[in-house]
C-alpha cells in the first residue's frame, strides 16, 4: 500500500482516483498461474501430435533470444515442472543455426515448440522464428505456447505457419487507455492519455511499445507495452 501511494501521489490530486482505479484493474499473472498455464497448454500440444505419429522424442524446444523476451526463463519452468528432459524431448537456442540442422535432419519430421510469456504485436517473435526456418530440415509442425497473447499478435504469427496457444488473449477492449475500450468513459480516458503525452511525449511512446496500452503484469516483469503511467516514477527515473 505504501508503495501505491508513493507512485500514485506523483501525479496531479484530480487524476489519482481514476489512476487508482486503472491500476485496481490490473491483471496480476503469478508464477503458479504462469507454470499452470505451460503445462497444459504443453501437454494439451503433445497429445494432439501423438495421433499424428509424432512421440515426444521428435519435439524440439527452442529458446528465442527476442530484446526483453524471458523465452528462457518460460523454458526453464516447462522443461523442470513438466520433466522434458527426462522425458526424451530436445532443446535447442535460436541462434544454435547448426544445432537447429542437426537434429531436425537426424529426426526428419516432429515439432518445433516455441516457449515465451508474453507477445504482444508478435513482430519480434516473427523475426526469431524467421531465423530458425532457415536451418531446418524436414516437416516439422510449429507451435508457440504463452500463457498470454495480445489480440494483435495471432495473425502475424499463424501467417508465417505457427499455432500459437496461450493460457488467455489480451484484447483491445480489456486495455482502458485504448479508444476500443469502454472500461472508462471518453473523457476520463483523453484525460489519462494526455497526462502520459505530457510526462513521456508522443502517445504510441506513453502508452507502452507500439502504443499497445497492456493491462498485465507478471510476477517477474512487466512488458514493455505496459503504459507508462505504470512504470514507475515520472521521466523514468529509478
Amino acid at each position: 500500500m505504501r508503495g501505491l501511494w508513493a507512485w500514485v501521489r506523483q501525479f496531479p490530486p484530480q487524476y489519482r482516483a481514476d489512476l487508482l482505479f486503472l491500476a485496481a484493474g490490473i491483471r496480476f499473472v503469478s508464477k503458479d498461474e504462469t507454470i499452470r498455464y505451460l503445462l497444459e497448454l504443453n501437454e494439451g500440444v503433445l497429445s494432439a501430435l501423438e495421433p499424428d505419429g509424432v512421440p515426444i522424442e521428435h519435439v524440439v524446444y527452442i529458446e528465442t533470444d527476442s530484446a526483453g523476451s524471458s523465452s528462457g526463463v518460460m523454458l526453464n519452468l516447462l522443461r523442470d515442472r513438466g520433466n522434458l528432459e527426462r522425458r526424451g524431448a530436445r532443446f535447442l537456442h535460436s541462434r544454435d543455426g547448426a544445432g537447429i540442422q542437426k537434429i531436425t535432419r537426424q529426426l526428419g519430421r516432429g515439432a518445433l515448440i516455441y516457449v515465451d510469456d508474453f507477445a504482444g504485436t508478435g513482430k519480434q517473435f516473427v523475426r526469431s522464428r524467421r531465423r530458425v526456418a532457415e536451418f531446418v530440415a524436414g516437416s516439422f509442425s510449429e507451435f508457440f505456447l504463452l500463457p498470454c497473447i495480445c489480440e494483435e499478435a495471432r495473425q502475424p504469427i499463424e501467417e508465417v505457419g505457427v499455432v500459437a496457444e496461450a493460457g488467455f488473449t489480451h484484447r483491445k477492449t480489456e486495455r482502458p487507455l485504448l479508444d476500443e475500450s469502454p472500461i472508462l468513459s471518453a473523457e476520463k480516458r483523453e484525460r489519462l492519455v494526455q497526462l502520459s503525452i505530457e510526462n513521456w511525449g508522443r502517445r504510441k511512446v506513453a502508452l507502452g511499445f507500439e502504443g499497445l496500452g497492456t493491462h498485465v503484469v507478471f510476477y517477474r516483469n512487466a512488458p514493455n507495452s505496459t503504459p507508462l503511467l505504470f512504470r514507475g516514477h515520472l521521466g523514468q527515473r529509478p
